[in-house]
């Protein structure tokens, strides 16, 4: 049977399955929504004990087709201590792992990153989404200023004095055929420039989030709780941008609440056609790629019923690199999983919908989720359920929707792994935490919690990274993954 045969059948299957679905107590399997899965659940970074408290993945997606996974990792030989890794997906389904940051010299770090919170917030990956794009940023917060590695130029010796408390750490690579390739040194991205004066009062978090523009340049949001210094008087979000191919600044850092107000955040970071979106505690506020500020700052009760207006555990927000459509995604008053659209243009409100089925939720809760876009403004939302019957029967659920926001699926079982409340032998599969990145042909969803390791047949230790890479069923054809 050719792939074009199997791919008509599998997509009249999904087209039946959303035209006439059954009546549906329980998300489905992937087999039961249509969903192709082209690289099925994977463990990464695996370890003997329990990985770090929140250390949770972050994905994204680079332009040439390669998908980008990092997640919290012990330093090598190590059951303690901090650091990160990165994963990386090729489009023929190889995976290469690498360490996230690299020293002074040029060579991996693999060392302990963090002293002063080892279980702390987790790291972050951003990755160019243009055509062929292959550079990317890391970051996490680190106490790089403690480290020999990184004390080689002084940089940590200017008019900003460190005194001990973690910094939201990034560096600049370009991925290339023999591994990553540093453009910059692991730097500070709010004091790191040296000019700013002042003294450490407090952390830096992520807090915020990485994000490549469409026009190649990238964004680093980081929740500054620094306030002892010339620029910062208050807790503040800050935004900086840098050149991708150089590492130098164009615009801040400055703050990215559009109000001028103290904000924290979490994550809540989108890139769109030609400028970039931030969510604070209630309120969003846009840029054009430059960092001008292009509206007020625009309430989030204007133009969705999502009901978290404080820092957004459990809120995301996602756009298309060419699109000019914001959305959100989040539970509302009534425990419903509300997906909302915010026109960047004219500050306006878009389209609203519910994410999941009303007989879905009349089985379960929902909880923290993401969202992503492909090139032609399809969705893909992931996020917690939660079964009423077995409220500890945490499971990522998914549904995919075309750029209307009809529904390409119904919601299903984001992994091959997966126990409903009658499994039989049932083993506590759990998966939690999600992030979910696409492009015009993959979906690549990572979380973590506890998955059965094909090498013991045991579940993992608590907090395990794992993926799993779908087709976009927009998709016309995704090269060789009849190979999978």
């Amino acid at each position: 049977m050719s792939k074009h045969l199997i791919f008509s059948v599998f997509t009249l299957l999904a087209l039946a399955l959303v035209a006439a679905p059954m009546a549906q107590d329980l998300p489905y399997s992937h087999e039961e929504a249509g969903v192709t899965v082209l690289v099925p659940d994977t463990i990464l970074f695996k370890s003997t004990v329990a990985m770090g408290k929140y250390w949770e993945p972050f994905t994204d997606v680079f332009g040439d087709g390669t998908i980008a996974i990092i997640a919290g990792a012990f330093p090598e030989g190590k059951t303690e201590g901090y650091n990160s890794k990165v994963a990386f997906v090729a489009p023929d389904g190889t995976i290469s792992e690498y360490w996230a940051f690299y020293a002074d010299n040029g060579t991996p770090y693999t060392g302990g990153f963090n002293e002063t919170r080892k279980d702390g917030n987790p790291p972050r990956i951003a990755a160019d989404r243009r055509a062929g794009g292959v550079r990317y940023i890391t970051g996490q917060e680190a106490t790089p200023f403690e480290y020999a590695a990184f004390r080689t130029d002084g940089r940590w010796e200017k008019d900003f004095v460190y005194v001990g408390n973690q910094v939201a750490a990034v560096q600049i690579f370009e991925k290339t055929a023999t591994g990553p390739k540093p453009i910059t040194k692991v730097i500070d991205p709010v004091f790191g420039s040296g000019d700013i004066e002042g003294t450490q009062t407090d952390q830096m978090r992520f807090g915020g989030d990485l994000q490549f523009l469409s026009n190649g340049n990238v964004l680093v949001v980081t929740e500054n709780r620094n306030k002892s210094n010339e620029l910062f008087t208050q807790q503040t979000v800050t935004a900086t941008i840098f050149n991708a191919e150089t590492g130098a600044i164009i615009k801040g850092p400055f703050n990215a609440a559009a109000d001028g107000g103290a904000h924290s955040i979490w994550a809540n970071v989108a890139a769109f056609d030609g400028g970039f979106a931030v969510r604070t505690e209630g309120i969003i506020s846009i840029y054009d790629n430059a960092g001008n500020l292009k509206h007020d700052a625009i309430a989030q009760n204007t133009w969705t019923t999502v009901k978290d207006t404080g820092r957004g555990d459990g809120v995301r927000i996602g756009a298309s690199m060419k699109g000019s459509t914001v959305y959100i995604l989040g539970p509302n008053p009534d425990g419903d999983m509300a997906l909302s659209g915010l026109n960047v243009l004219t500050g306006q409100p878009d389209k609203e919908i519910l994410a999941n089925e009303m007989e879905l939720w009349d089985a379960g809760t929902f909880d923290r989720g993401d969202i992503a876009l492909d090139d032609n403004g399809n969705l893909c939302v992931a996020y917690v359920f939660k079964d009423i019957n077995n409220m500890a029967l945490e499971q990522i659920v998914s549904r995919i929707f075309d750029k209307d926001l009809n529904p390409l699926t119904p919601t299903f079982f984001a992994y091959t792994q997966f126990e409903r409340p009658d499994t039989p032998n049932f083993m506590g599969i759990t998966s939690k935490e999600v992030n979910v990145s696409m492009d015009n042909n993959r979906i690549v969803i990572a979380a973590d919690g506890q998955t059965v390791d094909p090498d013991t047949s045991e579940l993992t230790e608590p907090e395990h990274t794992f993926f799993v890479v779908l087709k976009n069923p927009k998709s016309t054809d995704v090269p060789g993954w009849e190979l999978y």
